[in-house]
């Protein structure tokens, strides 16, 4: 290991991740991991079941990128709350079909997965974007270069017309069992990730190393680059020319997204004022902040057959 791979290494190891209010070491973590978790594994501590609550549990991304929000904005009819925890897909689905929580989150298709057979409802998608340090000349990169870079094939800036400085790849191997569809556009499933690359446990971390790293790449979900981006600290590429964005991911432009769902195992009637909010005016535009809006159209969402 090089002196460069050894600090960005110590590094990784030693970044905190951001505080969170009332909530200990072991659920920021689980807040900010996304992987398949053993079959004995006990998920963060939820309450218990109340009239009028809802307890939502997985995907950090939808956690971090809408759902906290949402929570905050949302009463329904008679003051119904929403309570929301992070975590992974296996969380989702393991505190769902243990009737821990009512709802699930799940950023990897629920089809294939351990999730299967239980109800779903697609809510939004995630957006992945390729983050560089902002000292870094090159604007874009082709989708032929980016699986060349992912799978240790492309080493140097000065292949992509930038300095001649090692491309120091930062990555996470986001839940390796189930299909992922941005990890299967880039690597495939016979390929792995590049022995040359830094992988680490949380997307915060991908961020903030790019972030101090002028030769270093990542590829993240814009939840997390997104204040890092607005602070001025990353600054995202084109991919085959076409900038990341919402138009460009509902047009089929701009591939590198995935879906974001919600299960759960029975139905119950203070589901439908929740969805009814997530996919009307004030529920969109708070989706939209970070995430790519799914139209209650598109996710076959029809509250008069749900009741």
């Amino acid at each position: 290991m090089n002196r460069r791979h050894f600090l960005l290494s110590t590094l990784a190891l030693t970044l905190p991740a951001p505080a969170r209010p009332r909530a200990g070491a072991e659920e920021r973590l689980a807040e900010s991991v996304c992987r398949t978790r053993p079959a004995g594994f006990v998920p963060v501590s939820l309450p218990p079941p109340r009239p009028g609550v809802l307890r939502y549990q997985g995907t950090h991304i939808l956690t971090h990128g809408a759902f906290r929000e949402l929570a905050d904005a949302y009463r329904g009819p008679r003051g119904e709350r929403v309570w929301v925890a992070g975590g992974g897909c296996d969380d989702g689905i393991t505190t769902v079909r243990r009737g821990l929580a009512e709802l699930g989150g799940m950023c990897c298709p629920v089809r294939g997965s351990r999730g299967e057979g239980l109800p779903w409802l697609l809510v939004a998608r995630d957006m992945k974007v390729v983050i560089v340090h902002p000292d870094n000349p090159v604007e874009n990169v082709s989708f032929d270069a980016l699986r060349a870079i992912a799978r240790g094939r492309i080493t140097r800036w000065r292949e992509l017309g930038g300095e001649d400085r090692a491309i120091a790849l930062v990555a996470r191997k986001h839940c390796p069992d189930y299909f992922e569809p941005v990890r299967e556009l880039i690597i495939g499933r016979s390929a792995d990730w590049s022995p040359r690359g830094l992988f680490v446990e949380r997307d915060e971390q991908i961020t903030e190393l790019v972030s101090r790293f002028p030769g270093s790449l990542g590829i993240v979900s814009y939840v997390f680059a997104k204040p890092l981006v607005e602070a001025g600290r990353l600054r995202l590429l084109a991919v085959n020319g076409v900038r990341p964005g919402a138009a460009a991911v509902k047009s089929g432009r701009y591939r590198l997204h995935g879906p974001l769902s919600v299960i759960w195992r029975e139905w119950r009637p203070e589901m439908r004022p929740w969805f009814d909010f997530l996919y009307g005016p004030q529920g969109q535009a708070i989706v939209a902040r970070a995430l790519v809006p799914v139209s209650a159209e598109e996710a076959d969402y029809r509250p008069l057959r749900r009741t």
